[in-house]
């Protein structure tokens, strides 16, 4: 549960927000002394030093040194979890033959490779599909929702909803964020129509408005936790917000 005006997380049934002491649910506050926002610096685009709620600008902090060790932190736990994903399926079917002895150890490890093999090409093409995918500042045009079907590995397809937000982007492209129920629904719930905002490929939530003030939150680029607006540091793993 998020606070309405400033966005920071509170606990269920919560009359009053102990980040911005705005009333929940209509309720009125009686009991509400206003709190002064932290004096910490802020920053917006061109490096503008600013207190709270950041003025309209794209942040120069894309490439803070501690984003950036963090980015790559993240894609080498990734190289290492499949490094060693990859062999697993082998591995698992020699121990079966030999603990089971219903089947040939070179039969099993021939099946197993098979699927070691699926598992190769599906984390090299991750890998390059993350790659290939450029930074973009574009604006949202329209959002529209609706259901399809989603194919598994059965012949019984599932009816989920999808969520489709349109943008433009600065060379005047037009593109289609897709996102559907049961995967994670970013773009839908942070961008509205009219947003200006910065596509960031190499971030765990890769979206930058550009008028912060607007924003329900400011989510972390490496963790993805929600953050108050007048926040300049994650609260969960204290790397800098992109203000």
């Amino acid at each position: 549960m998020f606070c309405p005006n400033c966005g920071k997380e509170i606990t269920e049934g919560a009359k009053f927000c102990t980040g911005c002491g705005a009333a929940i649910n209509g309720q009125p506050s009686a009991s509400y002394t206003a709190q002064s926002y932290s004096q910490a610096p802020h920053y917006a685009g061109g490096g503008e030093v600013r207190q709270g709620i950041p003025a309209p600008g794209f942040s120069d902090r894309v490439d803070h040194p501690e984003i950036v060790a963090a980015v790559k932190k993240n894609r080498k736990a990734a190289g290492i979890f499949a490094f060693f994903l990859v062999p697993l399926p082998v591995i698992g079917a020699v121990i079966f033959a030999l603990v089971s002895g219903k089947t040939v150890i070179g039969q099993a490890a021939t099946y197993g490779g098979i699927v070691s093999a699926v598992f190769l090409v599906f984390a090299l093409y991750s890998f390059i599909k993350e790659r290939a995918k450029n930074t973009y500042e574009a604006t949202v045009i329209d959002k529209k929702s609706g259901l399809t079907y989603r194919h598994k590995n059965t012949d019984d397809p599932e009816m989920v909803t999808e969520y489709v937000t349109v943008v433009r982007t600065s060379d005047g492209k037009k593109k289609r964020i897709v996102e559907q129920e049961g995967s994670q629904i970013l773009a839908w719930e942070y961008l509205q129509v009219g947003d200006r905002f910065k596509y960031h490929p190499q971030f765990h939530f890769p979206y930058e408005l550009y008028d912060k003030s607007r924003a329900p939150y400011i989510a972390c680029v490496n963790c993805g936790t929600r953050n108050p607006v007048e926040a300049d540091r994650c609260g969960k793993c204290g790397l800098p917000l992109l203000k």
